[in-house]
């Protein structure tokens, strides 16, 4: 495991040159002046051309391509121009918060998202099957700005019983209504998912056996069916986390949430070139890792399952 482990990382390697090539390409081709926005639009020219000289944007394109392989390689990813401020310690404070807010997002629609497709799997075709079904395809539905735009009319306007906007510690009250606008879809799609594998399983020779011995349903589901069914689940929430590890930009900016998310969006309306790019860069890393674990995770849950 440890052989697959290394040469899954060293795969990375290749794939972040290439992402970083082609957004480099990209906000380059953008239209602006970096120099001018970091001066400010009624700045003189030649404080304008003295930014552009000391930032090296009158040099040529490929001198500054390798100026930024070489930057990156060493951990180094320059200064916001937005807040002037390295935008490693920027990205030092809103990741944390992204990764919070996707946590309780997940574990929301996990605990609930499961139970319900074990409820619609040993009732099935039953109404508990039908109306769990129905509520899962009509979470799916729902577009996520709108649904979050009706949480916060409904439970900050109108109840007022949750602030509509802002941050606080984290898993406090300011995080109950983003983490419900991103857990509703996903919980509808892990219970659905739930359902299906529970449905394969519970059709195999050992559960009726487990039956016929007289263990309750419970057990049988406890004991045999949950962990022979763990794969595709598994692999469900560990996509779903990867999602919400982006941060859903609208979801951070309808609530304020001061997430990567956010930071990448502001940094594209003020074309905060380096920290878009490092917002990106950060986010494929994360996404890498994550199903990496995943990947490793499956030897975990079914022992035959082998790495070379």
């Amino acid at each position: 495991m440890l052989g697959y482990t290394v040469r899954r990382l060293l795969q990375f390697v290749p794939i972040l040159i290439g992402l970083v090539t082609v957004l480099f390409a990209l906000l380059n081709i953008l239209p602006g002046d970096p120099a001018r926005m970091m001066a400010g639009p009624f700045a003189n020219p030649d404080v304008v051309e003295t930014i552009r000289e000391e930032m090296g944007f009158d040099r040529p394109l490929w001198v500054q391509y390798m100026d930024n392989l070489w930057d990156l390689a060493r951990g180094e990813f320059g200064r916001s121009y937005q807040s002037r401020r390295p935008i490693l310690r920027d990205l030092l404070e809103v990741f944390p918060k992204t990764v919070q807010l996707a946590l309780a997002a997940e574990v929301t629609s996990a605990l609930i998202g499961i139970w319900l497709g074990i409820v619609a799997a040993t009732r099935r075709n039953g109404w508990a099957d039908r109306l769990i079904m129905t509520i899962a395809a009509l979470n799916l539905s729902f577009p996520l700005f709108w649904l979050a735009l009706m949480l916060q009319i409904v439970f900050a306007v109108f109840l007022r019983l949750l602030p509509p906007s802002g941050y606080g510690a984290g898993f406090d009250q300011f995080v109950i209504l983003p983490a419900i606008t991103l857990a509703l879809p996903s919980l509808g799609l892990l219970a659905r998912i739930t359902r299906a594998a529970l449905i394969e399983v519970l059709g195999e020779d050992y559960i009726r056996t487990a039956r016929a011995k007289g263990l309750r349903d419970v057990l049988v589901i406890r004991r045999h069916v949950l962990p022979n069914a763990l794969i595709p689940i598994v692999t469900t929430i560990g996509t779903d986390f990867v999602r919400l590890l982006g941060g859903i930009p609208i979801i951070e900016v309808i609530f304020a949430w001061p997430g990567i998310g956010k930071y990448a969006y502001d940094a594209l309306v003020f074309r905060d070139l380096p920290a878009l790019q490092a917002s990106v860069i950060v986010l494929a890393v994360s996404v890498s890792l994550v199903n990496l674990a995943v990947d490793l995770l499956y030897a975990f849950i079914n022992p035959r399952i082998r790495y070379v």
